[in-house]
C-alpha cells in the first residue's frame, strides 16, 4: 500500500487550513512540520512502510548532503527488523563533527566521512554495508545479527562489512566485530538469527545451518541449527510455519519431526520461540537440557544480555 503525504505549504491558505483542522480532529496525521497523511492509511500501513514514509517527507525539506543510516536506512533497504522503527529519521551529516538529536531527527556526525551510499525511493541511503556497520555499531546485538544475516544473503561480504567499519571510530568498535565474524547469510529468518547468536552468547559451539538429511531418492529435510558433535537439531518455530491449514501443517511436521529423531546420529530435537530466544527467555535451560554445551559463566553472559531491552 502506497501512502502519498500531503504538504500544505503548496496549496492555497484555505485549503491547507482545512488539513490542519481536520489533523486536530483526528482525519489527518502530522508526520513533520507541513506534511501530512491521511489518519486511515497511516494506521493501516505497516511499521516499516510508515518509517519510510517519515524518512522520504522529512528528507524532502533537508540537506541534500545527508544521508538515510542506520535503522532508517534499514527500512528503506526493506531489511527485516525486530520491533518498531520509531519516529525518530536518522541519518549521517558529514558536515556535522558531533551528533544532534531532536524529537524527529537524529544525526551522526562523519566529521567529512562521506558514507557509501545508493538511491532508494528518491532519497540517498547508505550502502548495504554501511547500513549493516550502522547497526552493529548502535543498535541491540540481537537486532544487528538480524541485518548482518539478511545483507550477506544479499550478496555483500564480510569483507565489505569490515572495510566499512575500519573507517568508523572506536565506539562499539569491539562488539561490531563479533557480530561480524558470527553472522552467516545462510539463516532463512530473523528467528534463526537471534536464535543462534543468543546460543554463541550462551558459549555454544558453532553449529552447521540449514542441515539437510535426505528422505529419499529426492527429497530431504532441512533443519535451522545442527550440531553435529552432540546429534542435536535447533529448530525456530516461528507461526508462520503453522498459519494457512493449522491442522495440515502440525501433522506435516509432526511426520517431519518424527522423520528427523529416527534418523541415525540425531539425539535431540530442540525447539525454540520468539519467548526463549529473546533476552531473558528460555534458550539457556532449552539448549543446557537439549545436550548443546555452554560455557561455564553462561548465567552471567544472559543476565547481561536481559539487562539491555529491546526499544
Amino acid at each position: 500500500m502506497a501512502i502519498e503525504p500531503v504538504y500544505v505549504g503548496g496549496l492555497p491558505s484555505a485549503e491547507a487550513a482545512a488539513i490542519r483542522r481536520a489533523a486536530d480532529r483526528g482525519v489527518w496525521e502530522r508526520l513533520h512540520p507541513g506534511a501530512y497523511v491521511l489518519r486511515s492509511e497511516w494506521t493501516s500501513a505497516s511499521a516499516a512502510q510508515r518509517h519510510r514514509v517519515l524518512v522520504t517527507s522529512y528528507l524532502r525539506s533537508h540537506p541534500a548532503t545527508v544521508v538515510v543510516s542506520d535503522r532508517s536506512a534499514v527500512a528503506m533497504h526493506r531489511l527485516p527488523w525486530i520491533g518498531e522503527f520509531g519516529s525518530r529519521v536518522f541519518v549521517t551529516d558529514p558536515d556535522r563533527d558531533r551528533g544532534q538529536v531532536k524529537p524527529t531527527v537524529q544525526r551522526r556526525g562523519s566529521g567529512g566521512r562521506v558514507p557509501a551510499s545508493i538511491v532508494v525511493d528518491d532519497v540517498l541511503v547508505g550502502s548495504l554495508a554501511e547500513t549493516a556497520v550502522d547497526v552493529a555499531l548502535h543498535e541491540h546485538p540481537w537486532r544487528a545479527i538480524v541485518v548482518l544475516d539478511a545483507v550477506l544473503r544479499r550478496g555483500i561480504s564480510k569483507a565489505d562489512l569490515r572495510a566499512v567499519l575500519r573507517e568508523r571510530g572506536t565506539k562499539g568498535r569491539a562488539r561490531a566485530v563479533v557480530l561480524i565474524e558470527v553472522a552467516d547469510g545462510s539463516s532463512e529468518s530473523a528467528g534463526e538469527s537471534i536464535t543462534r547468536w543468543g546460543a554463541h552468547v550462551l558459549g555454544a559451539p558453532t553449529p552447521v545451518l540449514q542441515q539437510e538429511f535426505p528422505r529419499d531418492e529426492v527429497l530431504y529435510d532441512r533443519v535451522d541449527l545442527w550440531y553435529p558433535e552432540q546429534g542435536v537439531v535447533v529448530e525456530f518455530d516461528g507461526r508462520a510455519k503453522y498459519e494457512g491449514g493449522a491442522a495440515e501443517s502440525l501433522w506435516d511436521e509432526k511426520r517431519r519431526e518424527d522423520r528427523l529423531r529416527r534418523r541415525r546420529g540425531v539425539i535431540g530435537l530442540v525447539r525454540v520461540t520468539w519467548r526463549d530466544a529473546m533476552p531473558a527467555g528460555q534458550l539457556p535451560r532449552l539448549l543446557n537440557d537439549g545436550g548443546i554445551p555452554l560455557h561455564d559463566d553462561w548465567p552471567s553472559a544472559w543476565r547481561v544480555a536481559a539487562q539491555r531491552a529491546l526499544r
